[in-house]
This record gives structure tokens, C-alpha cells and sequence, in this order.
């Protein structure tokens, strides 16, 4: 051993580094997680393994996973853990191959050769993109092929969106979304769902009227060889459609999105109040009442947040002297006890700046679109 072997740098791996996930179709596509935390804990570092490299791969049709795992050497020590056995209890039991290379190749290959898809995948929508044609499927965790598929896909949510977890499909008001490659049959992404009974006043509720729901984008993931190409806005479009043609669905939301999925939801939201009008109708009053404003999000079927930061954007895309009202009245309620703790002047100040940073942000989206300020 050389003195080089008896420093800890020598035995530590960045788990994200460590960690290579592949998909393979014709070519092996290999690229790193976001997040290891949730499999190898918060600072992400693994100890006790020398040139440590841990392989997890799948096909791009059936999503077969298999591990491999090298080092050249290992640490004996209690405290060292077991990167395969941590890695195989995230992934879906006596359905992983591990190490056999060749048995993986054959039992995938076999899987894509009967390869269909069972009853309980309905097709909601299908678009073209790049020269080729996507499917956008919808299943219920009920359904064993589903269940099978989101038990090997799961694990990117908690590689690819921070704070995410694995959700409870025994519960039927789950629904997941799954995008394919029509010719191919490669899966491109998938997204959970959720469905909330919403509660709409005692009248219905006494009338025992048919039950609505508000509907949850939880967990939206598009496999990293596929970003950048258009998918996302495709596969939100597509969703968002169907809730709006399902009467049961009240309101659409998502849970914690980030800030690269903010962007993606302004942007095709935006896109979709302008092609049904809104802008249009904007333009045409003066004034904003309350009942109006109500009356329009409901009809889209957008939460109050998301509703009221569109409005906005539509407003300054207009070039509405309402647009600063309507930003500040906004920003003066969401922080009313912070502001109304110090001087007036300060306030005032402060509120200024908030609205600025808010029509930047506005500002940015809009050019991304290539929509020009009316």
C-alpha cells in the first residue's frame, strides 16, 4: 500500500459522479442524476470503495433495470455500506438483473419481442415532433402492466426532482401519464397524477351531484436523452387538454414545481389563454371586476396563483395600466405583515422593487415566447 491509500479521498466517491444510468435502444445513452441523496444519503459522498463505479441501466422500450457495480478495492470496516444492496432497495424486487450483462440483453429483448400494451392504456393525445409521431397514453395504478412500469421508472423521480418520493399506488385516485414513441414503442417520460375530490358548496353536496375533482401534476419527468427537443410542452399540453375537456375536473394544479417547470407551465399556459382568447377579452375592459376574474379562471380551470400571474403577464403584454396595480395589489397582500411592520417610505420601496423584479421575470418569459409588449 502506498501512502496515498491511507488518505480518506483515496476511499470516497461523489455519489453522483459514482453513479452512471444508461438507456439503450440501438445506442447506449449514458448520462448522471441531479440527486443522489435520497439512496446515499444528504452529502451525497460514499465511503470505503477505490475507484467505485456503479452502473444502472434499462432498455428504452421495457425499462428492464440492471446493476452492476465495480471498484477496485473495498474498505472492511462496520461502517462501509453496501452501494449494491442500497441501490437494489429502491429498485423493483426479483425484477432487476444484477452483473449478468447478457442475461439482462436476452430477457429485455425478450420482453420487447411480445411487446403491447394492455387495455387499461388509453390514448388522450398524439403529436408530431422532429419528424416523428409520440403517443400520450393514460393508465390507472389498478392496472399490473402500469403498476410493473411505474415500479422501474419510479426511481428517476427521486434521481431527477429534488425532494421527491415514491408514491402510495394502492391508492386509485393515482394516474399516470406515460409518453411513447409511436413507431419505436420507446418510452420518453411519464408523469403522476393525482385527483382530489373537491368540494363545491353544500347544495351539490346535499344534491349528490356528480363528484368533482381538482387534478395534481405530482412527479413530470421526461428522460434526459429526450430534453430539449419540444416533449415538454407537448406532454403538459397534452394533459392539460384532456382535463379541460373532463367535466369532473375542477381546477388543475402541480405540486411544488421548480423553477425550470414554472417556466415550462407559464409558457404553454400563456400560449393557451391567448389561442382561446383571453387577451383578446382583456383588451376590451377598463376595469377588471372580481366576478369576471373568477368567472374566466374557472372556466380554464387554473388555480388562483397561476391564474392571477397570467393575468398579469397578459396585462403587461398589453401594455394595461392596470398591469402595476393589479402586480402590486398582489405583492402588498402576500406580504402585508412584513411591509406594514416598517416605515411607509421603506414599505413603498420595497414594493417598488418587488414589482420590478416581477415585470423582469414577466419580461423574460414573454421573449421567450418572441411575444413583443403590444
Amino acid at each position: 500500500m502506498s501512502a496515498r491509500d491511507f488518505k480518506p479521498e483515496t476511499w470516497t466517491s461523489t455519489a453522483n459522479e459514482a453513479l452512471k444510468i444508461s438507456i439503450v435502444g440501438e445506442n447506449a445513452i449514458q448520462f448522471p442524476p441531479l440527486f443522489t441523496y435520497p439512496i446515499y444519503g444528504e452529502s451525497e459522498k460514499i465511503y470505503g470503495y477505490k475507484d467505485l463505479v456503479i452502473h444502472l441501466a434499462f432498455d428504452s422500450i421495457a425499462f428492464k433495470p440492471y446493476v452492476n457495480v465495480k471498484y477496485s478495492a473495498k474498505l472492511e470496516d462496520n461502517d462501509v455500506i453496501n452501494v449494491e444492496e442500497k441501490l437494489l432497495s429502491f429498485l423493483p424486487k426479483n425484477d432487476v438483473i444484477v452483473k449478468d450483462e447478457a442475461k439482462w440483453v436476452d430477457s429485455f429483448m425478450e420482453e420487447q419481442k411480445n411487446h403491447s400494451l394492455p387495455d387499461g392504456f388509453k390514448t388522450i393525445s398524439e403529436y408530431s415532433l422532429g419528424g416523428e409521431e409520440f403517443v400520450v397514453y393514460k393508465a390507472n395504478l389498478i392496472d399490473n402492466y402500469a403498476r410493473m412500469m411505474h415500479h422501474r421508472v419510479q426511481i428517476f423521480s427521486l434521481l431527477f426532482i429534488e425532494a421527491a418520493n415514491y408514491i402510495d399506488e394502492d391508492d386509485s385516485n393515482w394516474d399516470i401519464f406515460w409518453l411513447l414513441n409511436k413507431k419505436t414503442k420507446q418510452l420518453i417520460g411519464f408523469v403522476t397524477t393525482y385527483k382530489y375530490w373537491h368540494y363545491l358548496g353544500a347544495k351539490p353536496f346535499d344534491e349528490n351531484t356528480d363528484k368533482k375533482f381538482r387534478a395534481k401534476i405530482s412527479q413530470f419527468l421526461v428522460f434526459p436523452p429526450y430534453q430539449n427537443k419540444g416533449h415538454g410542452s407537448c406532454f403538459y399540453d397534452a394533459i392539460v387538454q384532456f382535463w379541460l375537456k373532463d367535466e369532473s375536473i375542477t381546477e388543475i394544479t402541480v405540486e411544488d414545481p421548480n423553477e425550470a417547470f414554472d417556466d415550462l407551465r407559464d409558457r404553454n399556459d400563456l400560449q393557451r389563454l391567448r389561442k382561446m382568447g383571453f387577451d383578446a377579452t382583456l383588451r376590451k375592459h377598463s376595469e377588471l371586476p372580481d366576478e369576471f376574474l373568477e368567472s374566466s379562471r374557472k372556466s380554464f380551470k387554473l388555480e388562483e396563483r397561476q391564474f392571477k400571474r397570467l393575468l398579469e403577464m397578459l396585462l403587461l403584454l398589453n401594455h394595461s395600466p392596470s398591469f402595476e396595480l393589479e402586480v402590486k395589489k398582489r405583492l402588498f397582500i402576500k406580504n402585508y405583515d412584513a411591509l406594514s411592520g416598517i416605515d411607509p417610505e421603506e414599505a413603498k420601496q420595497a414594493l417598488q422593487n418587488s414589482f420590478l423584479l416581477v415585470r423582469d421575470d414577466y419580461s423574460r418569459i414573454l421573449d421567450s415566447l418572441n411575444i413583443s409588449e403590444a
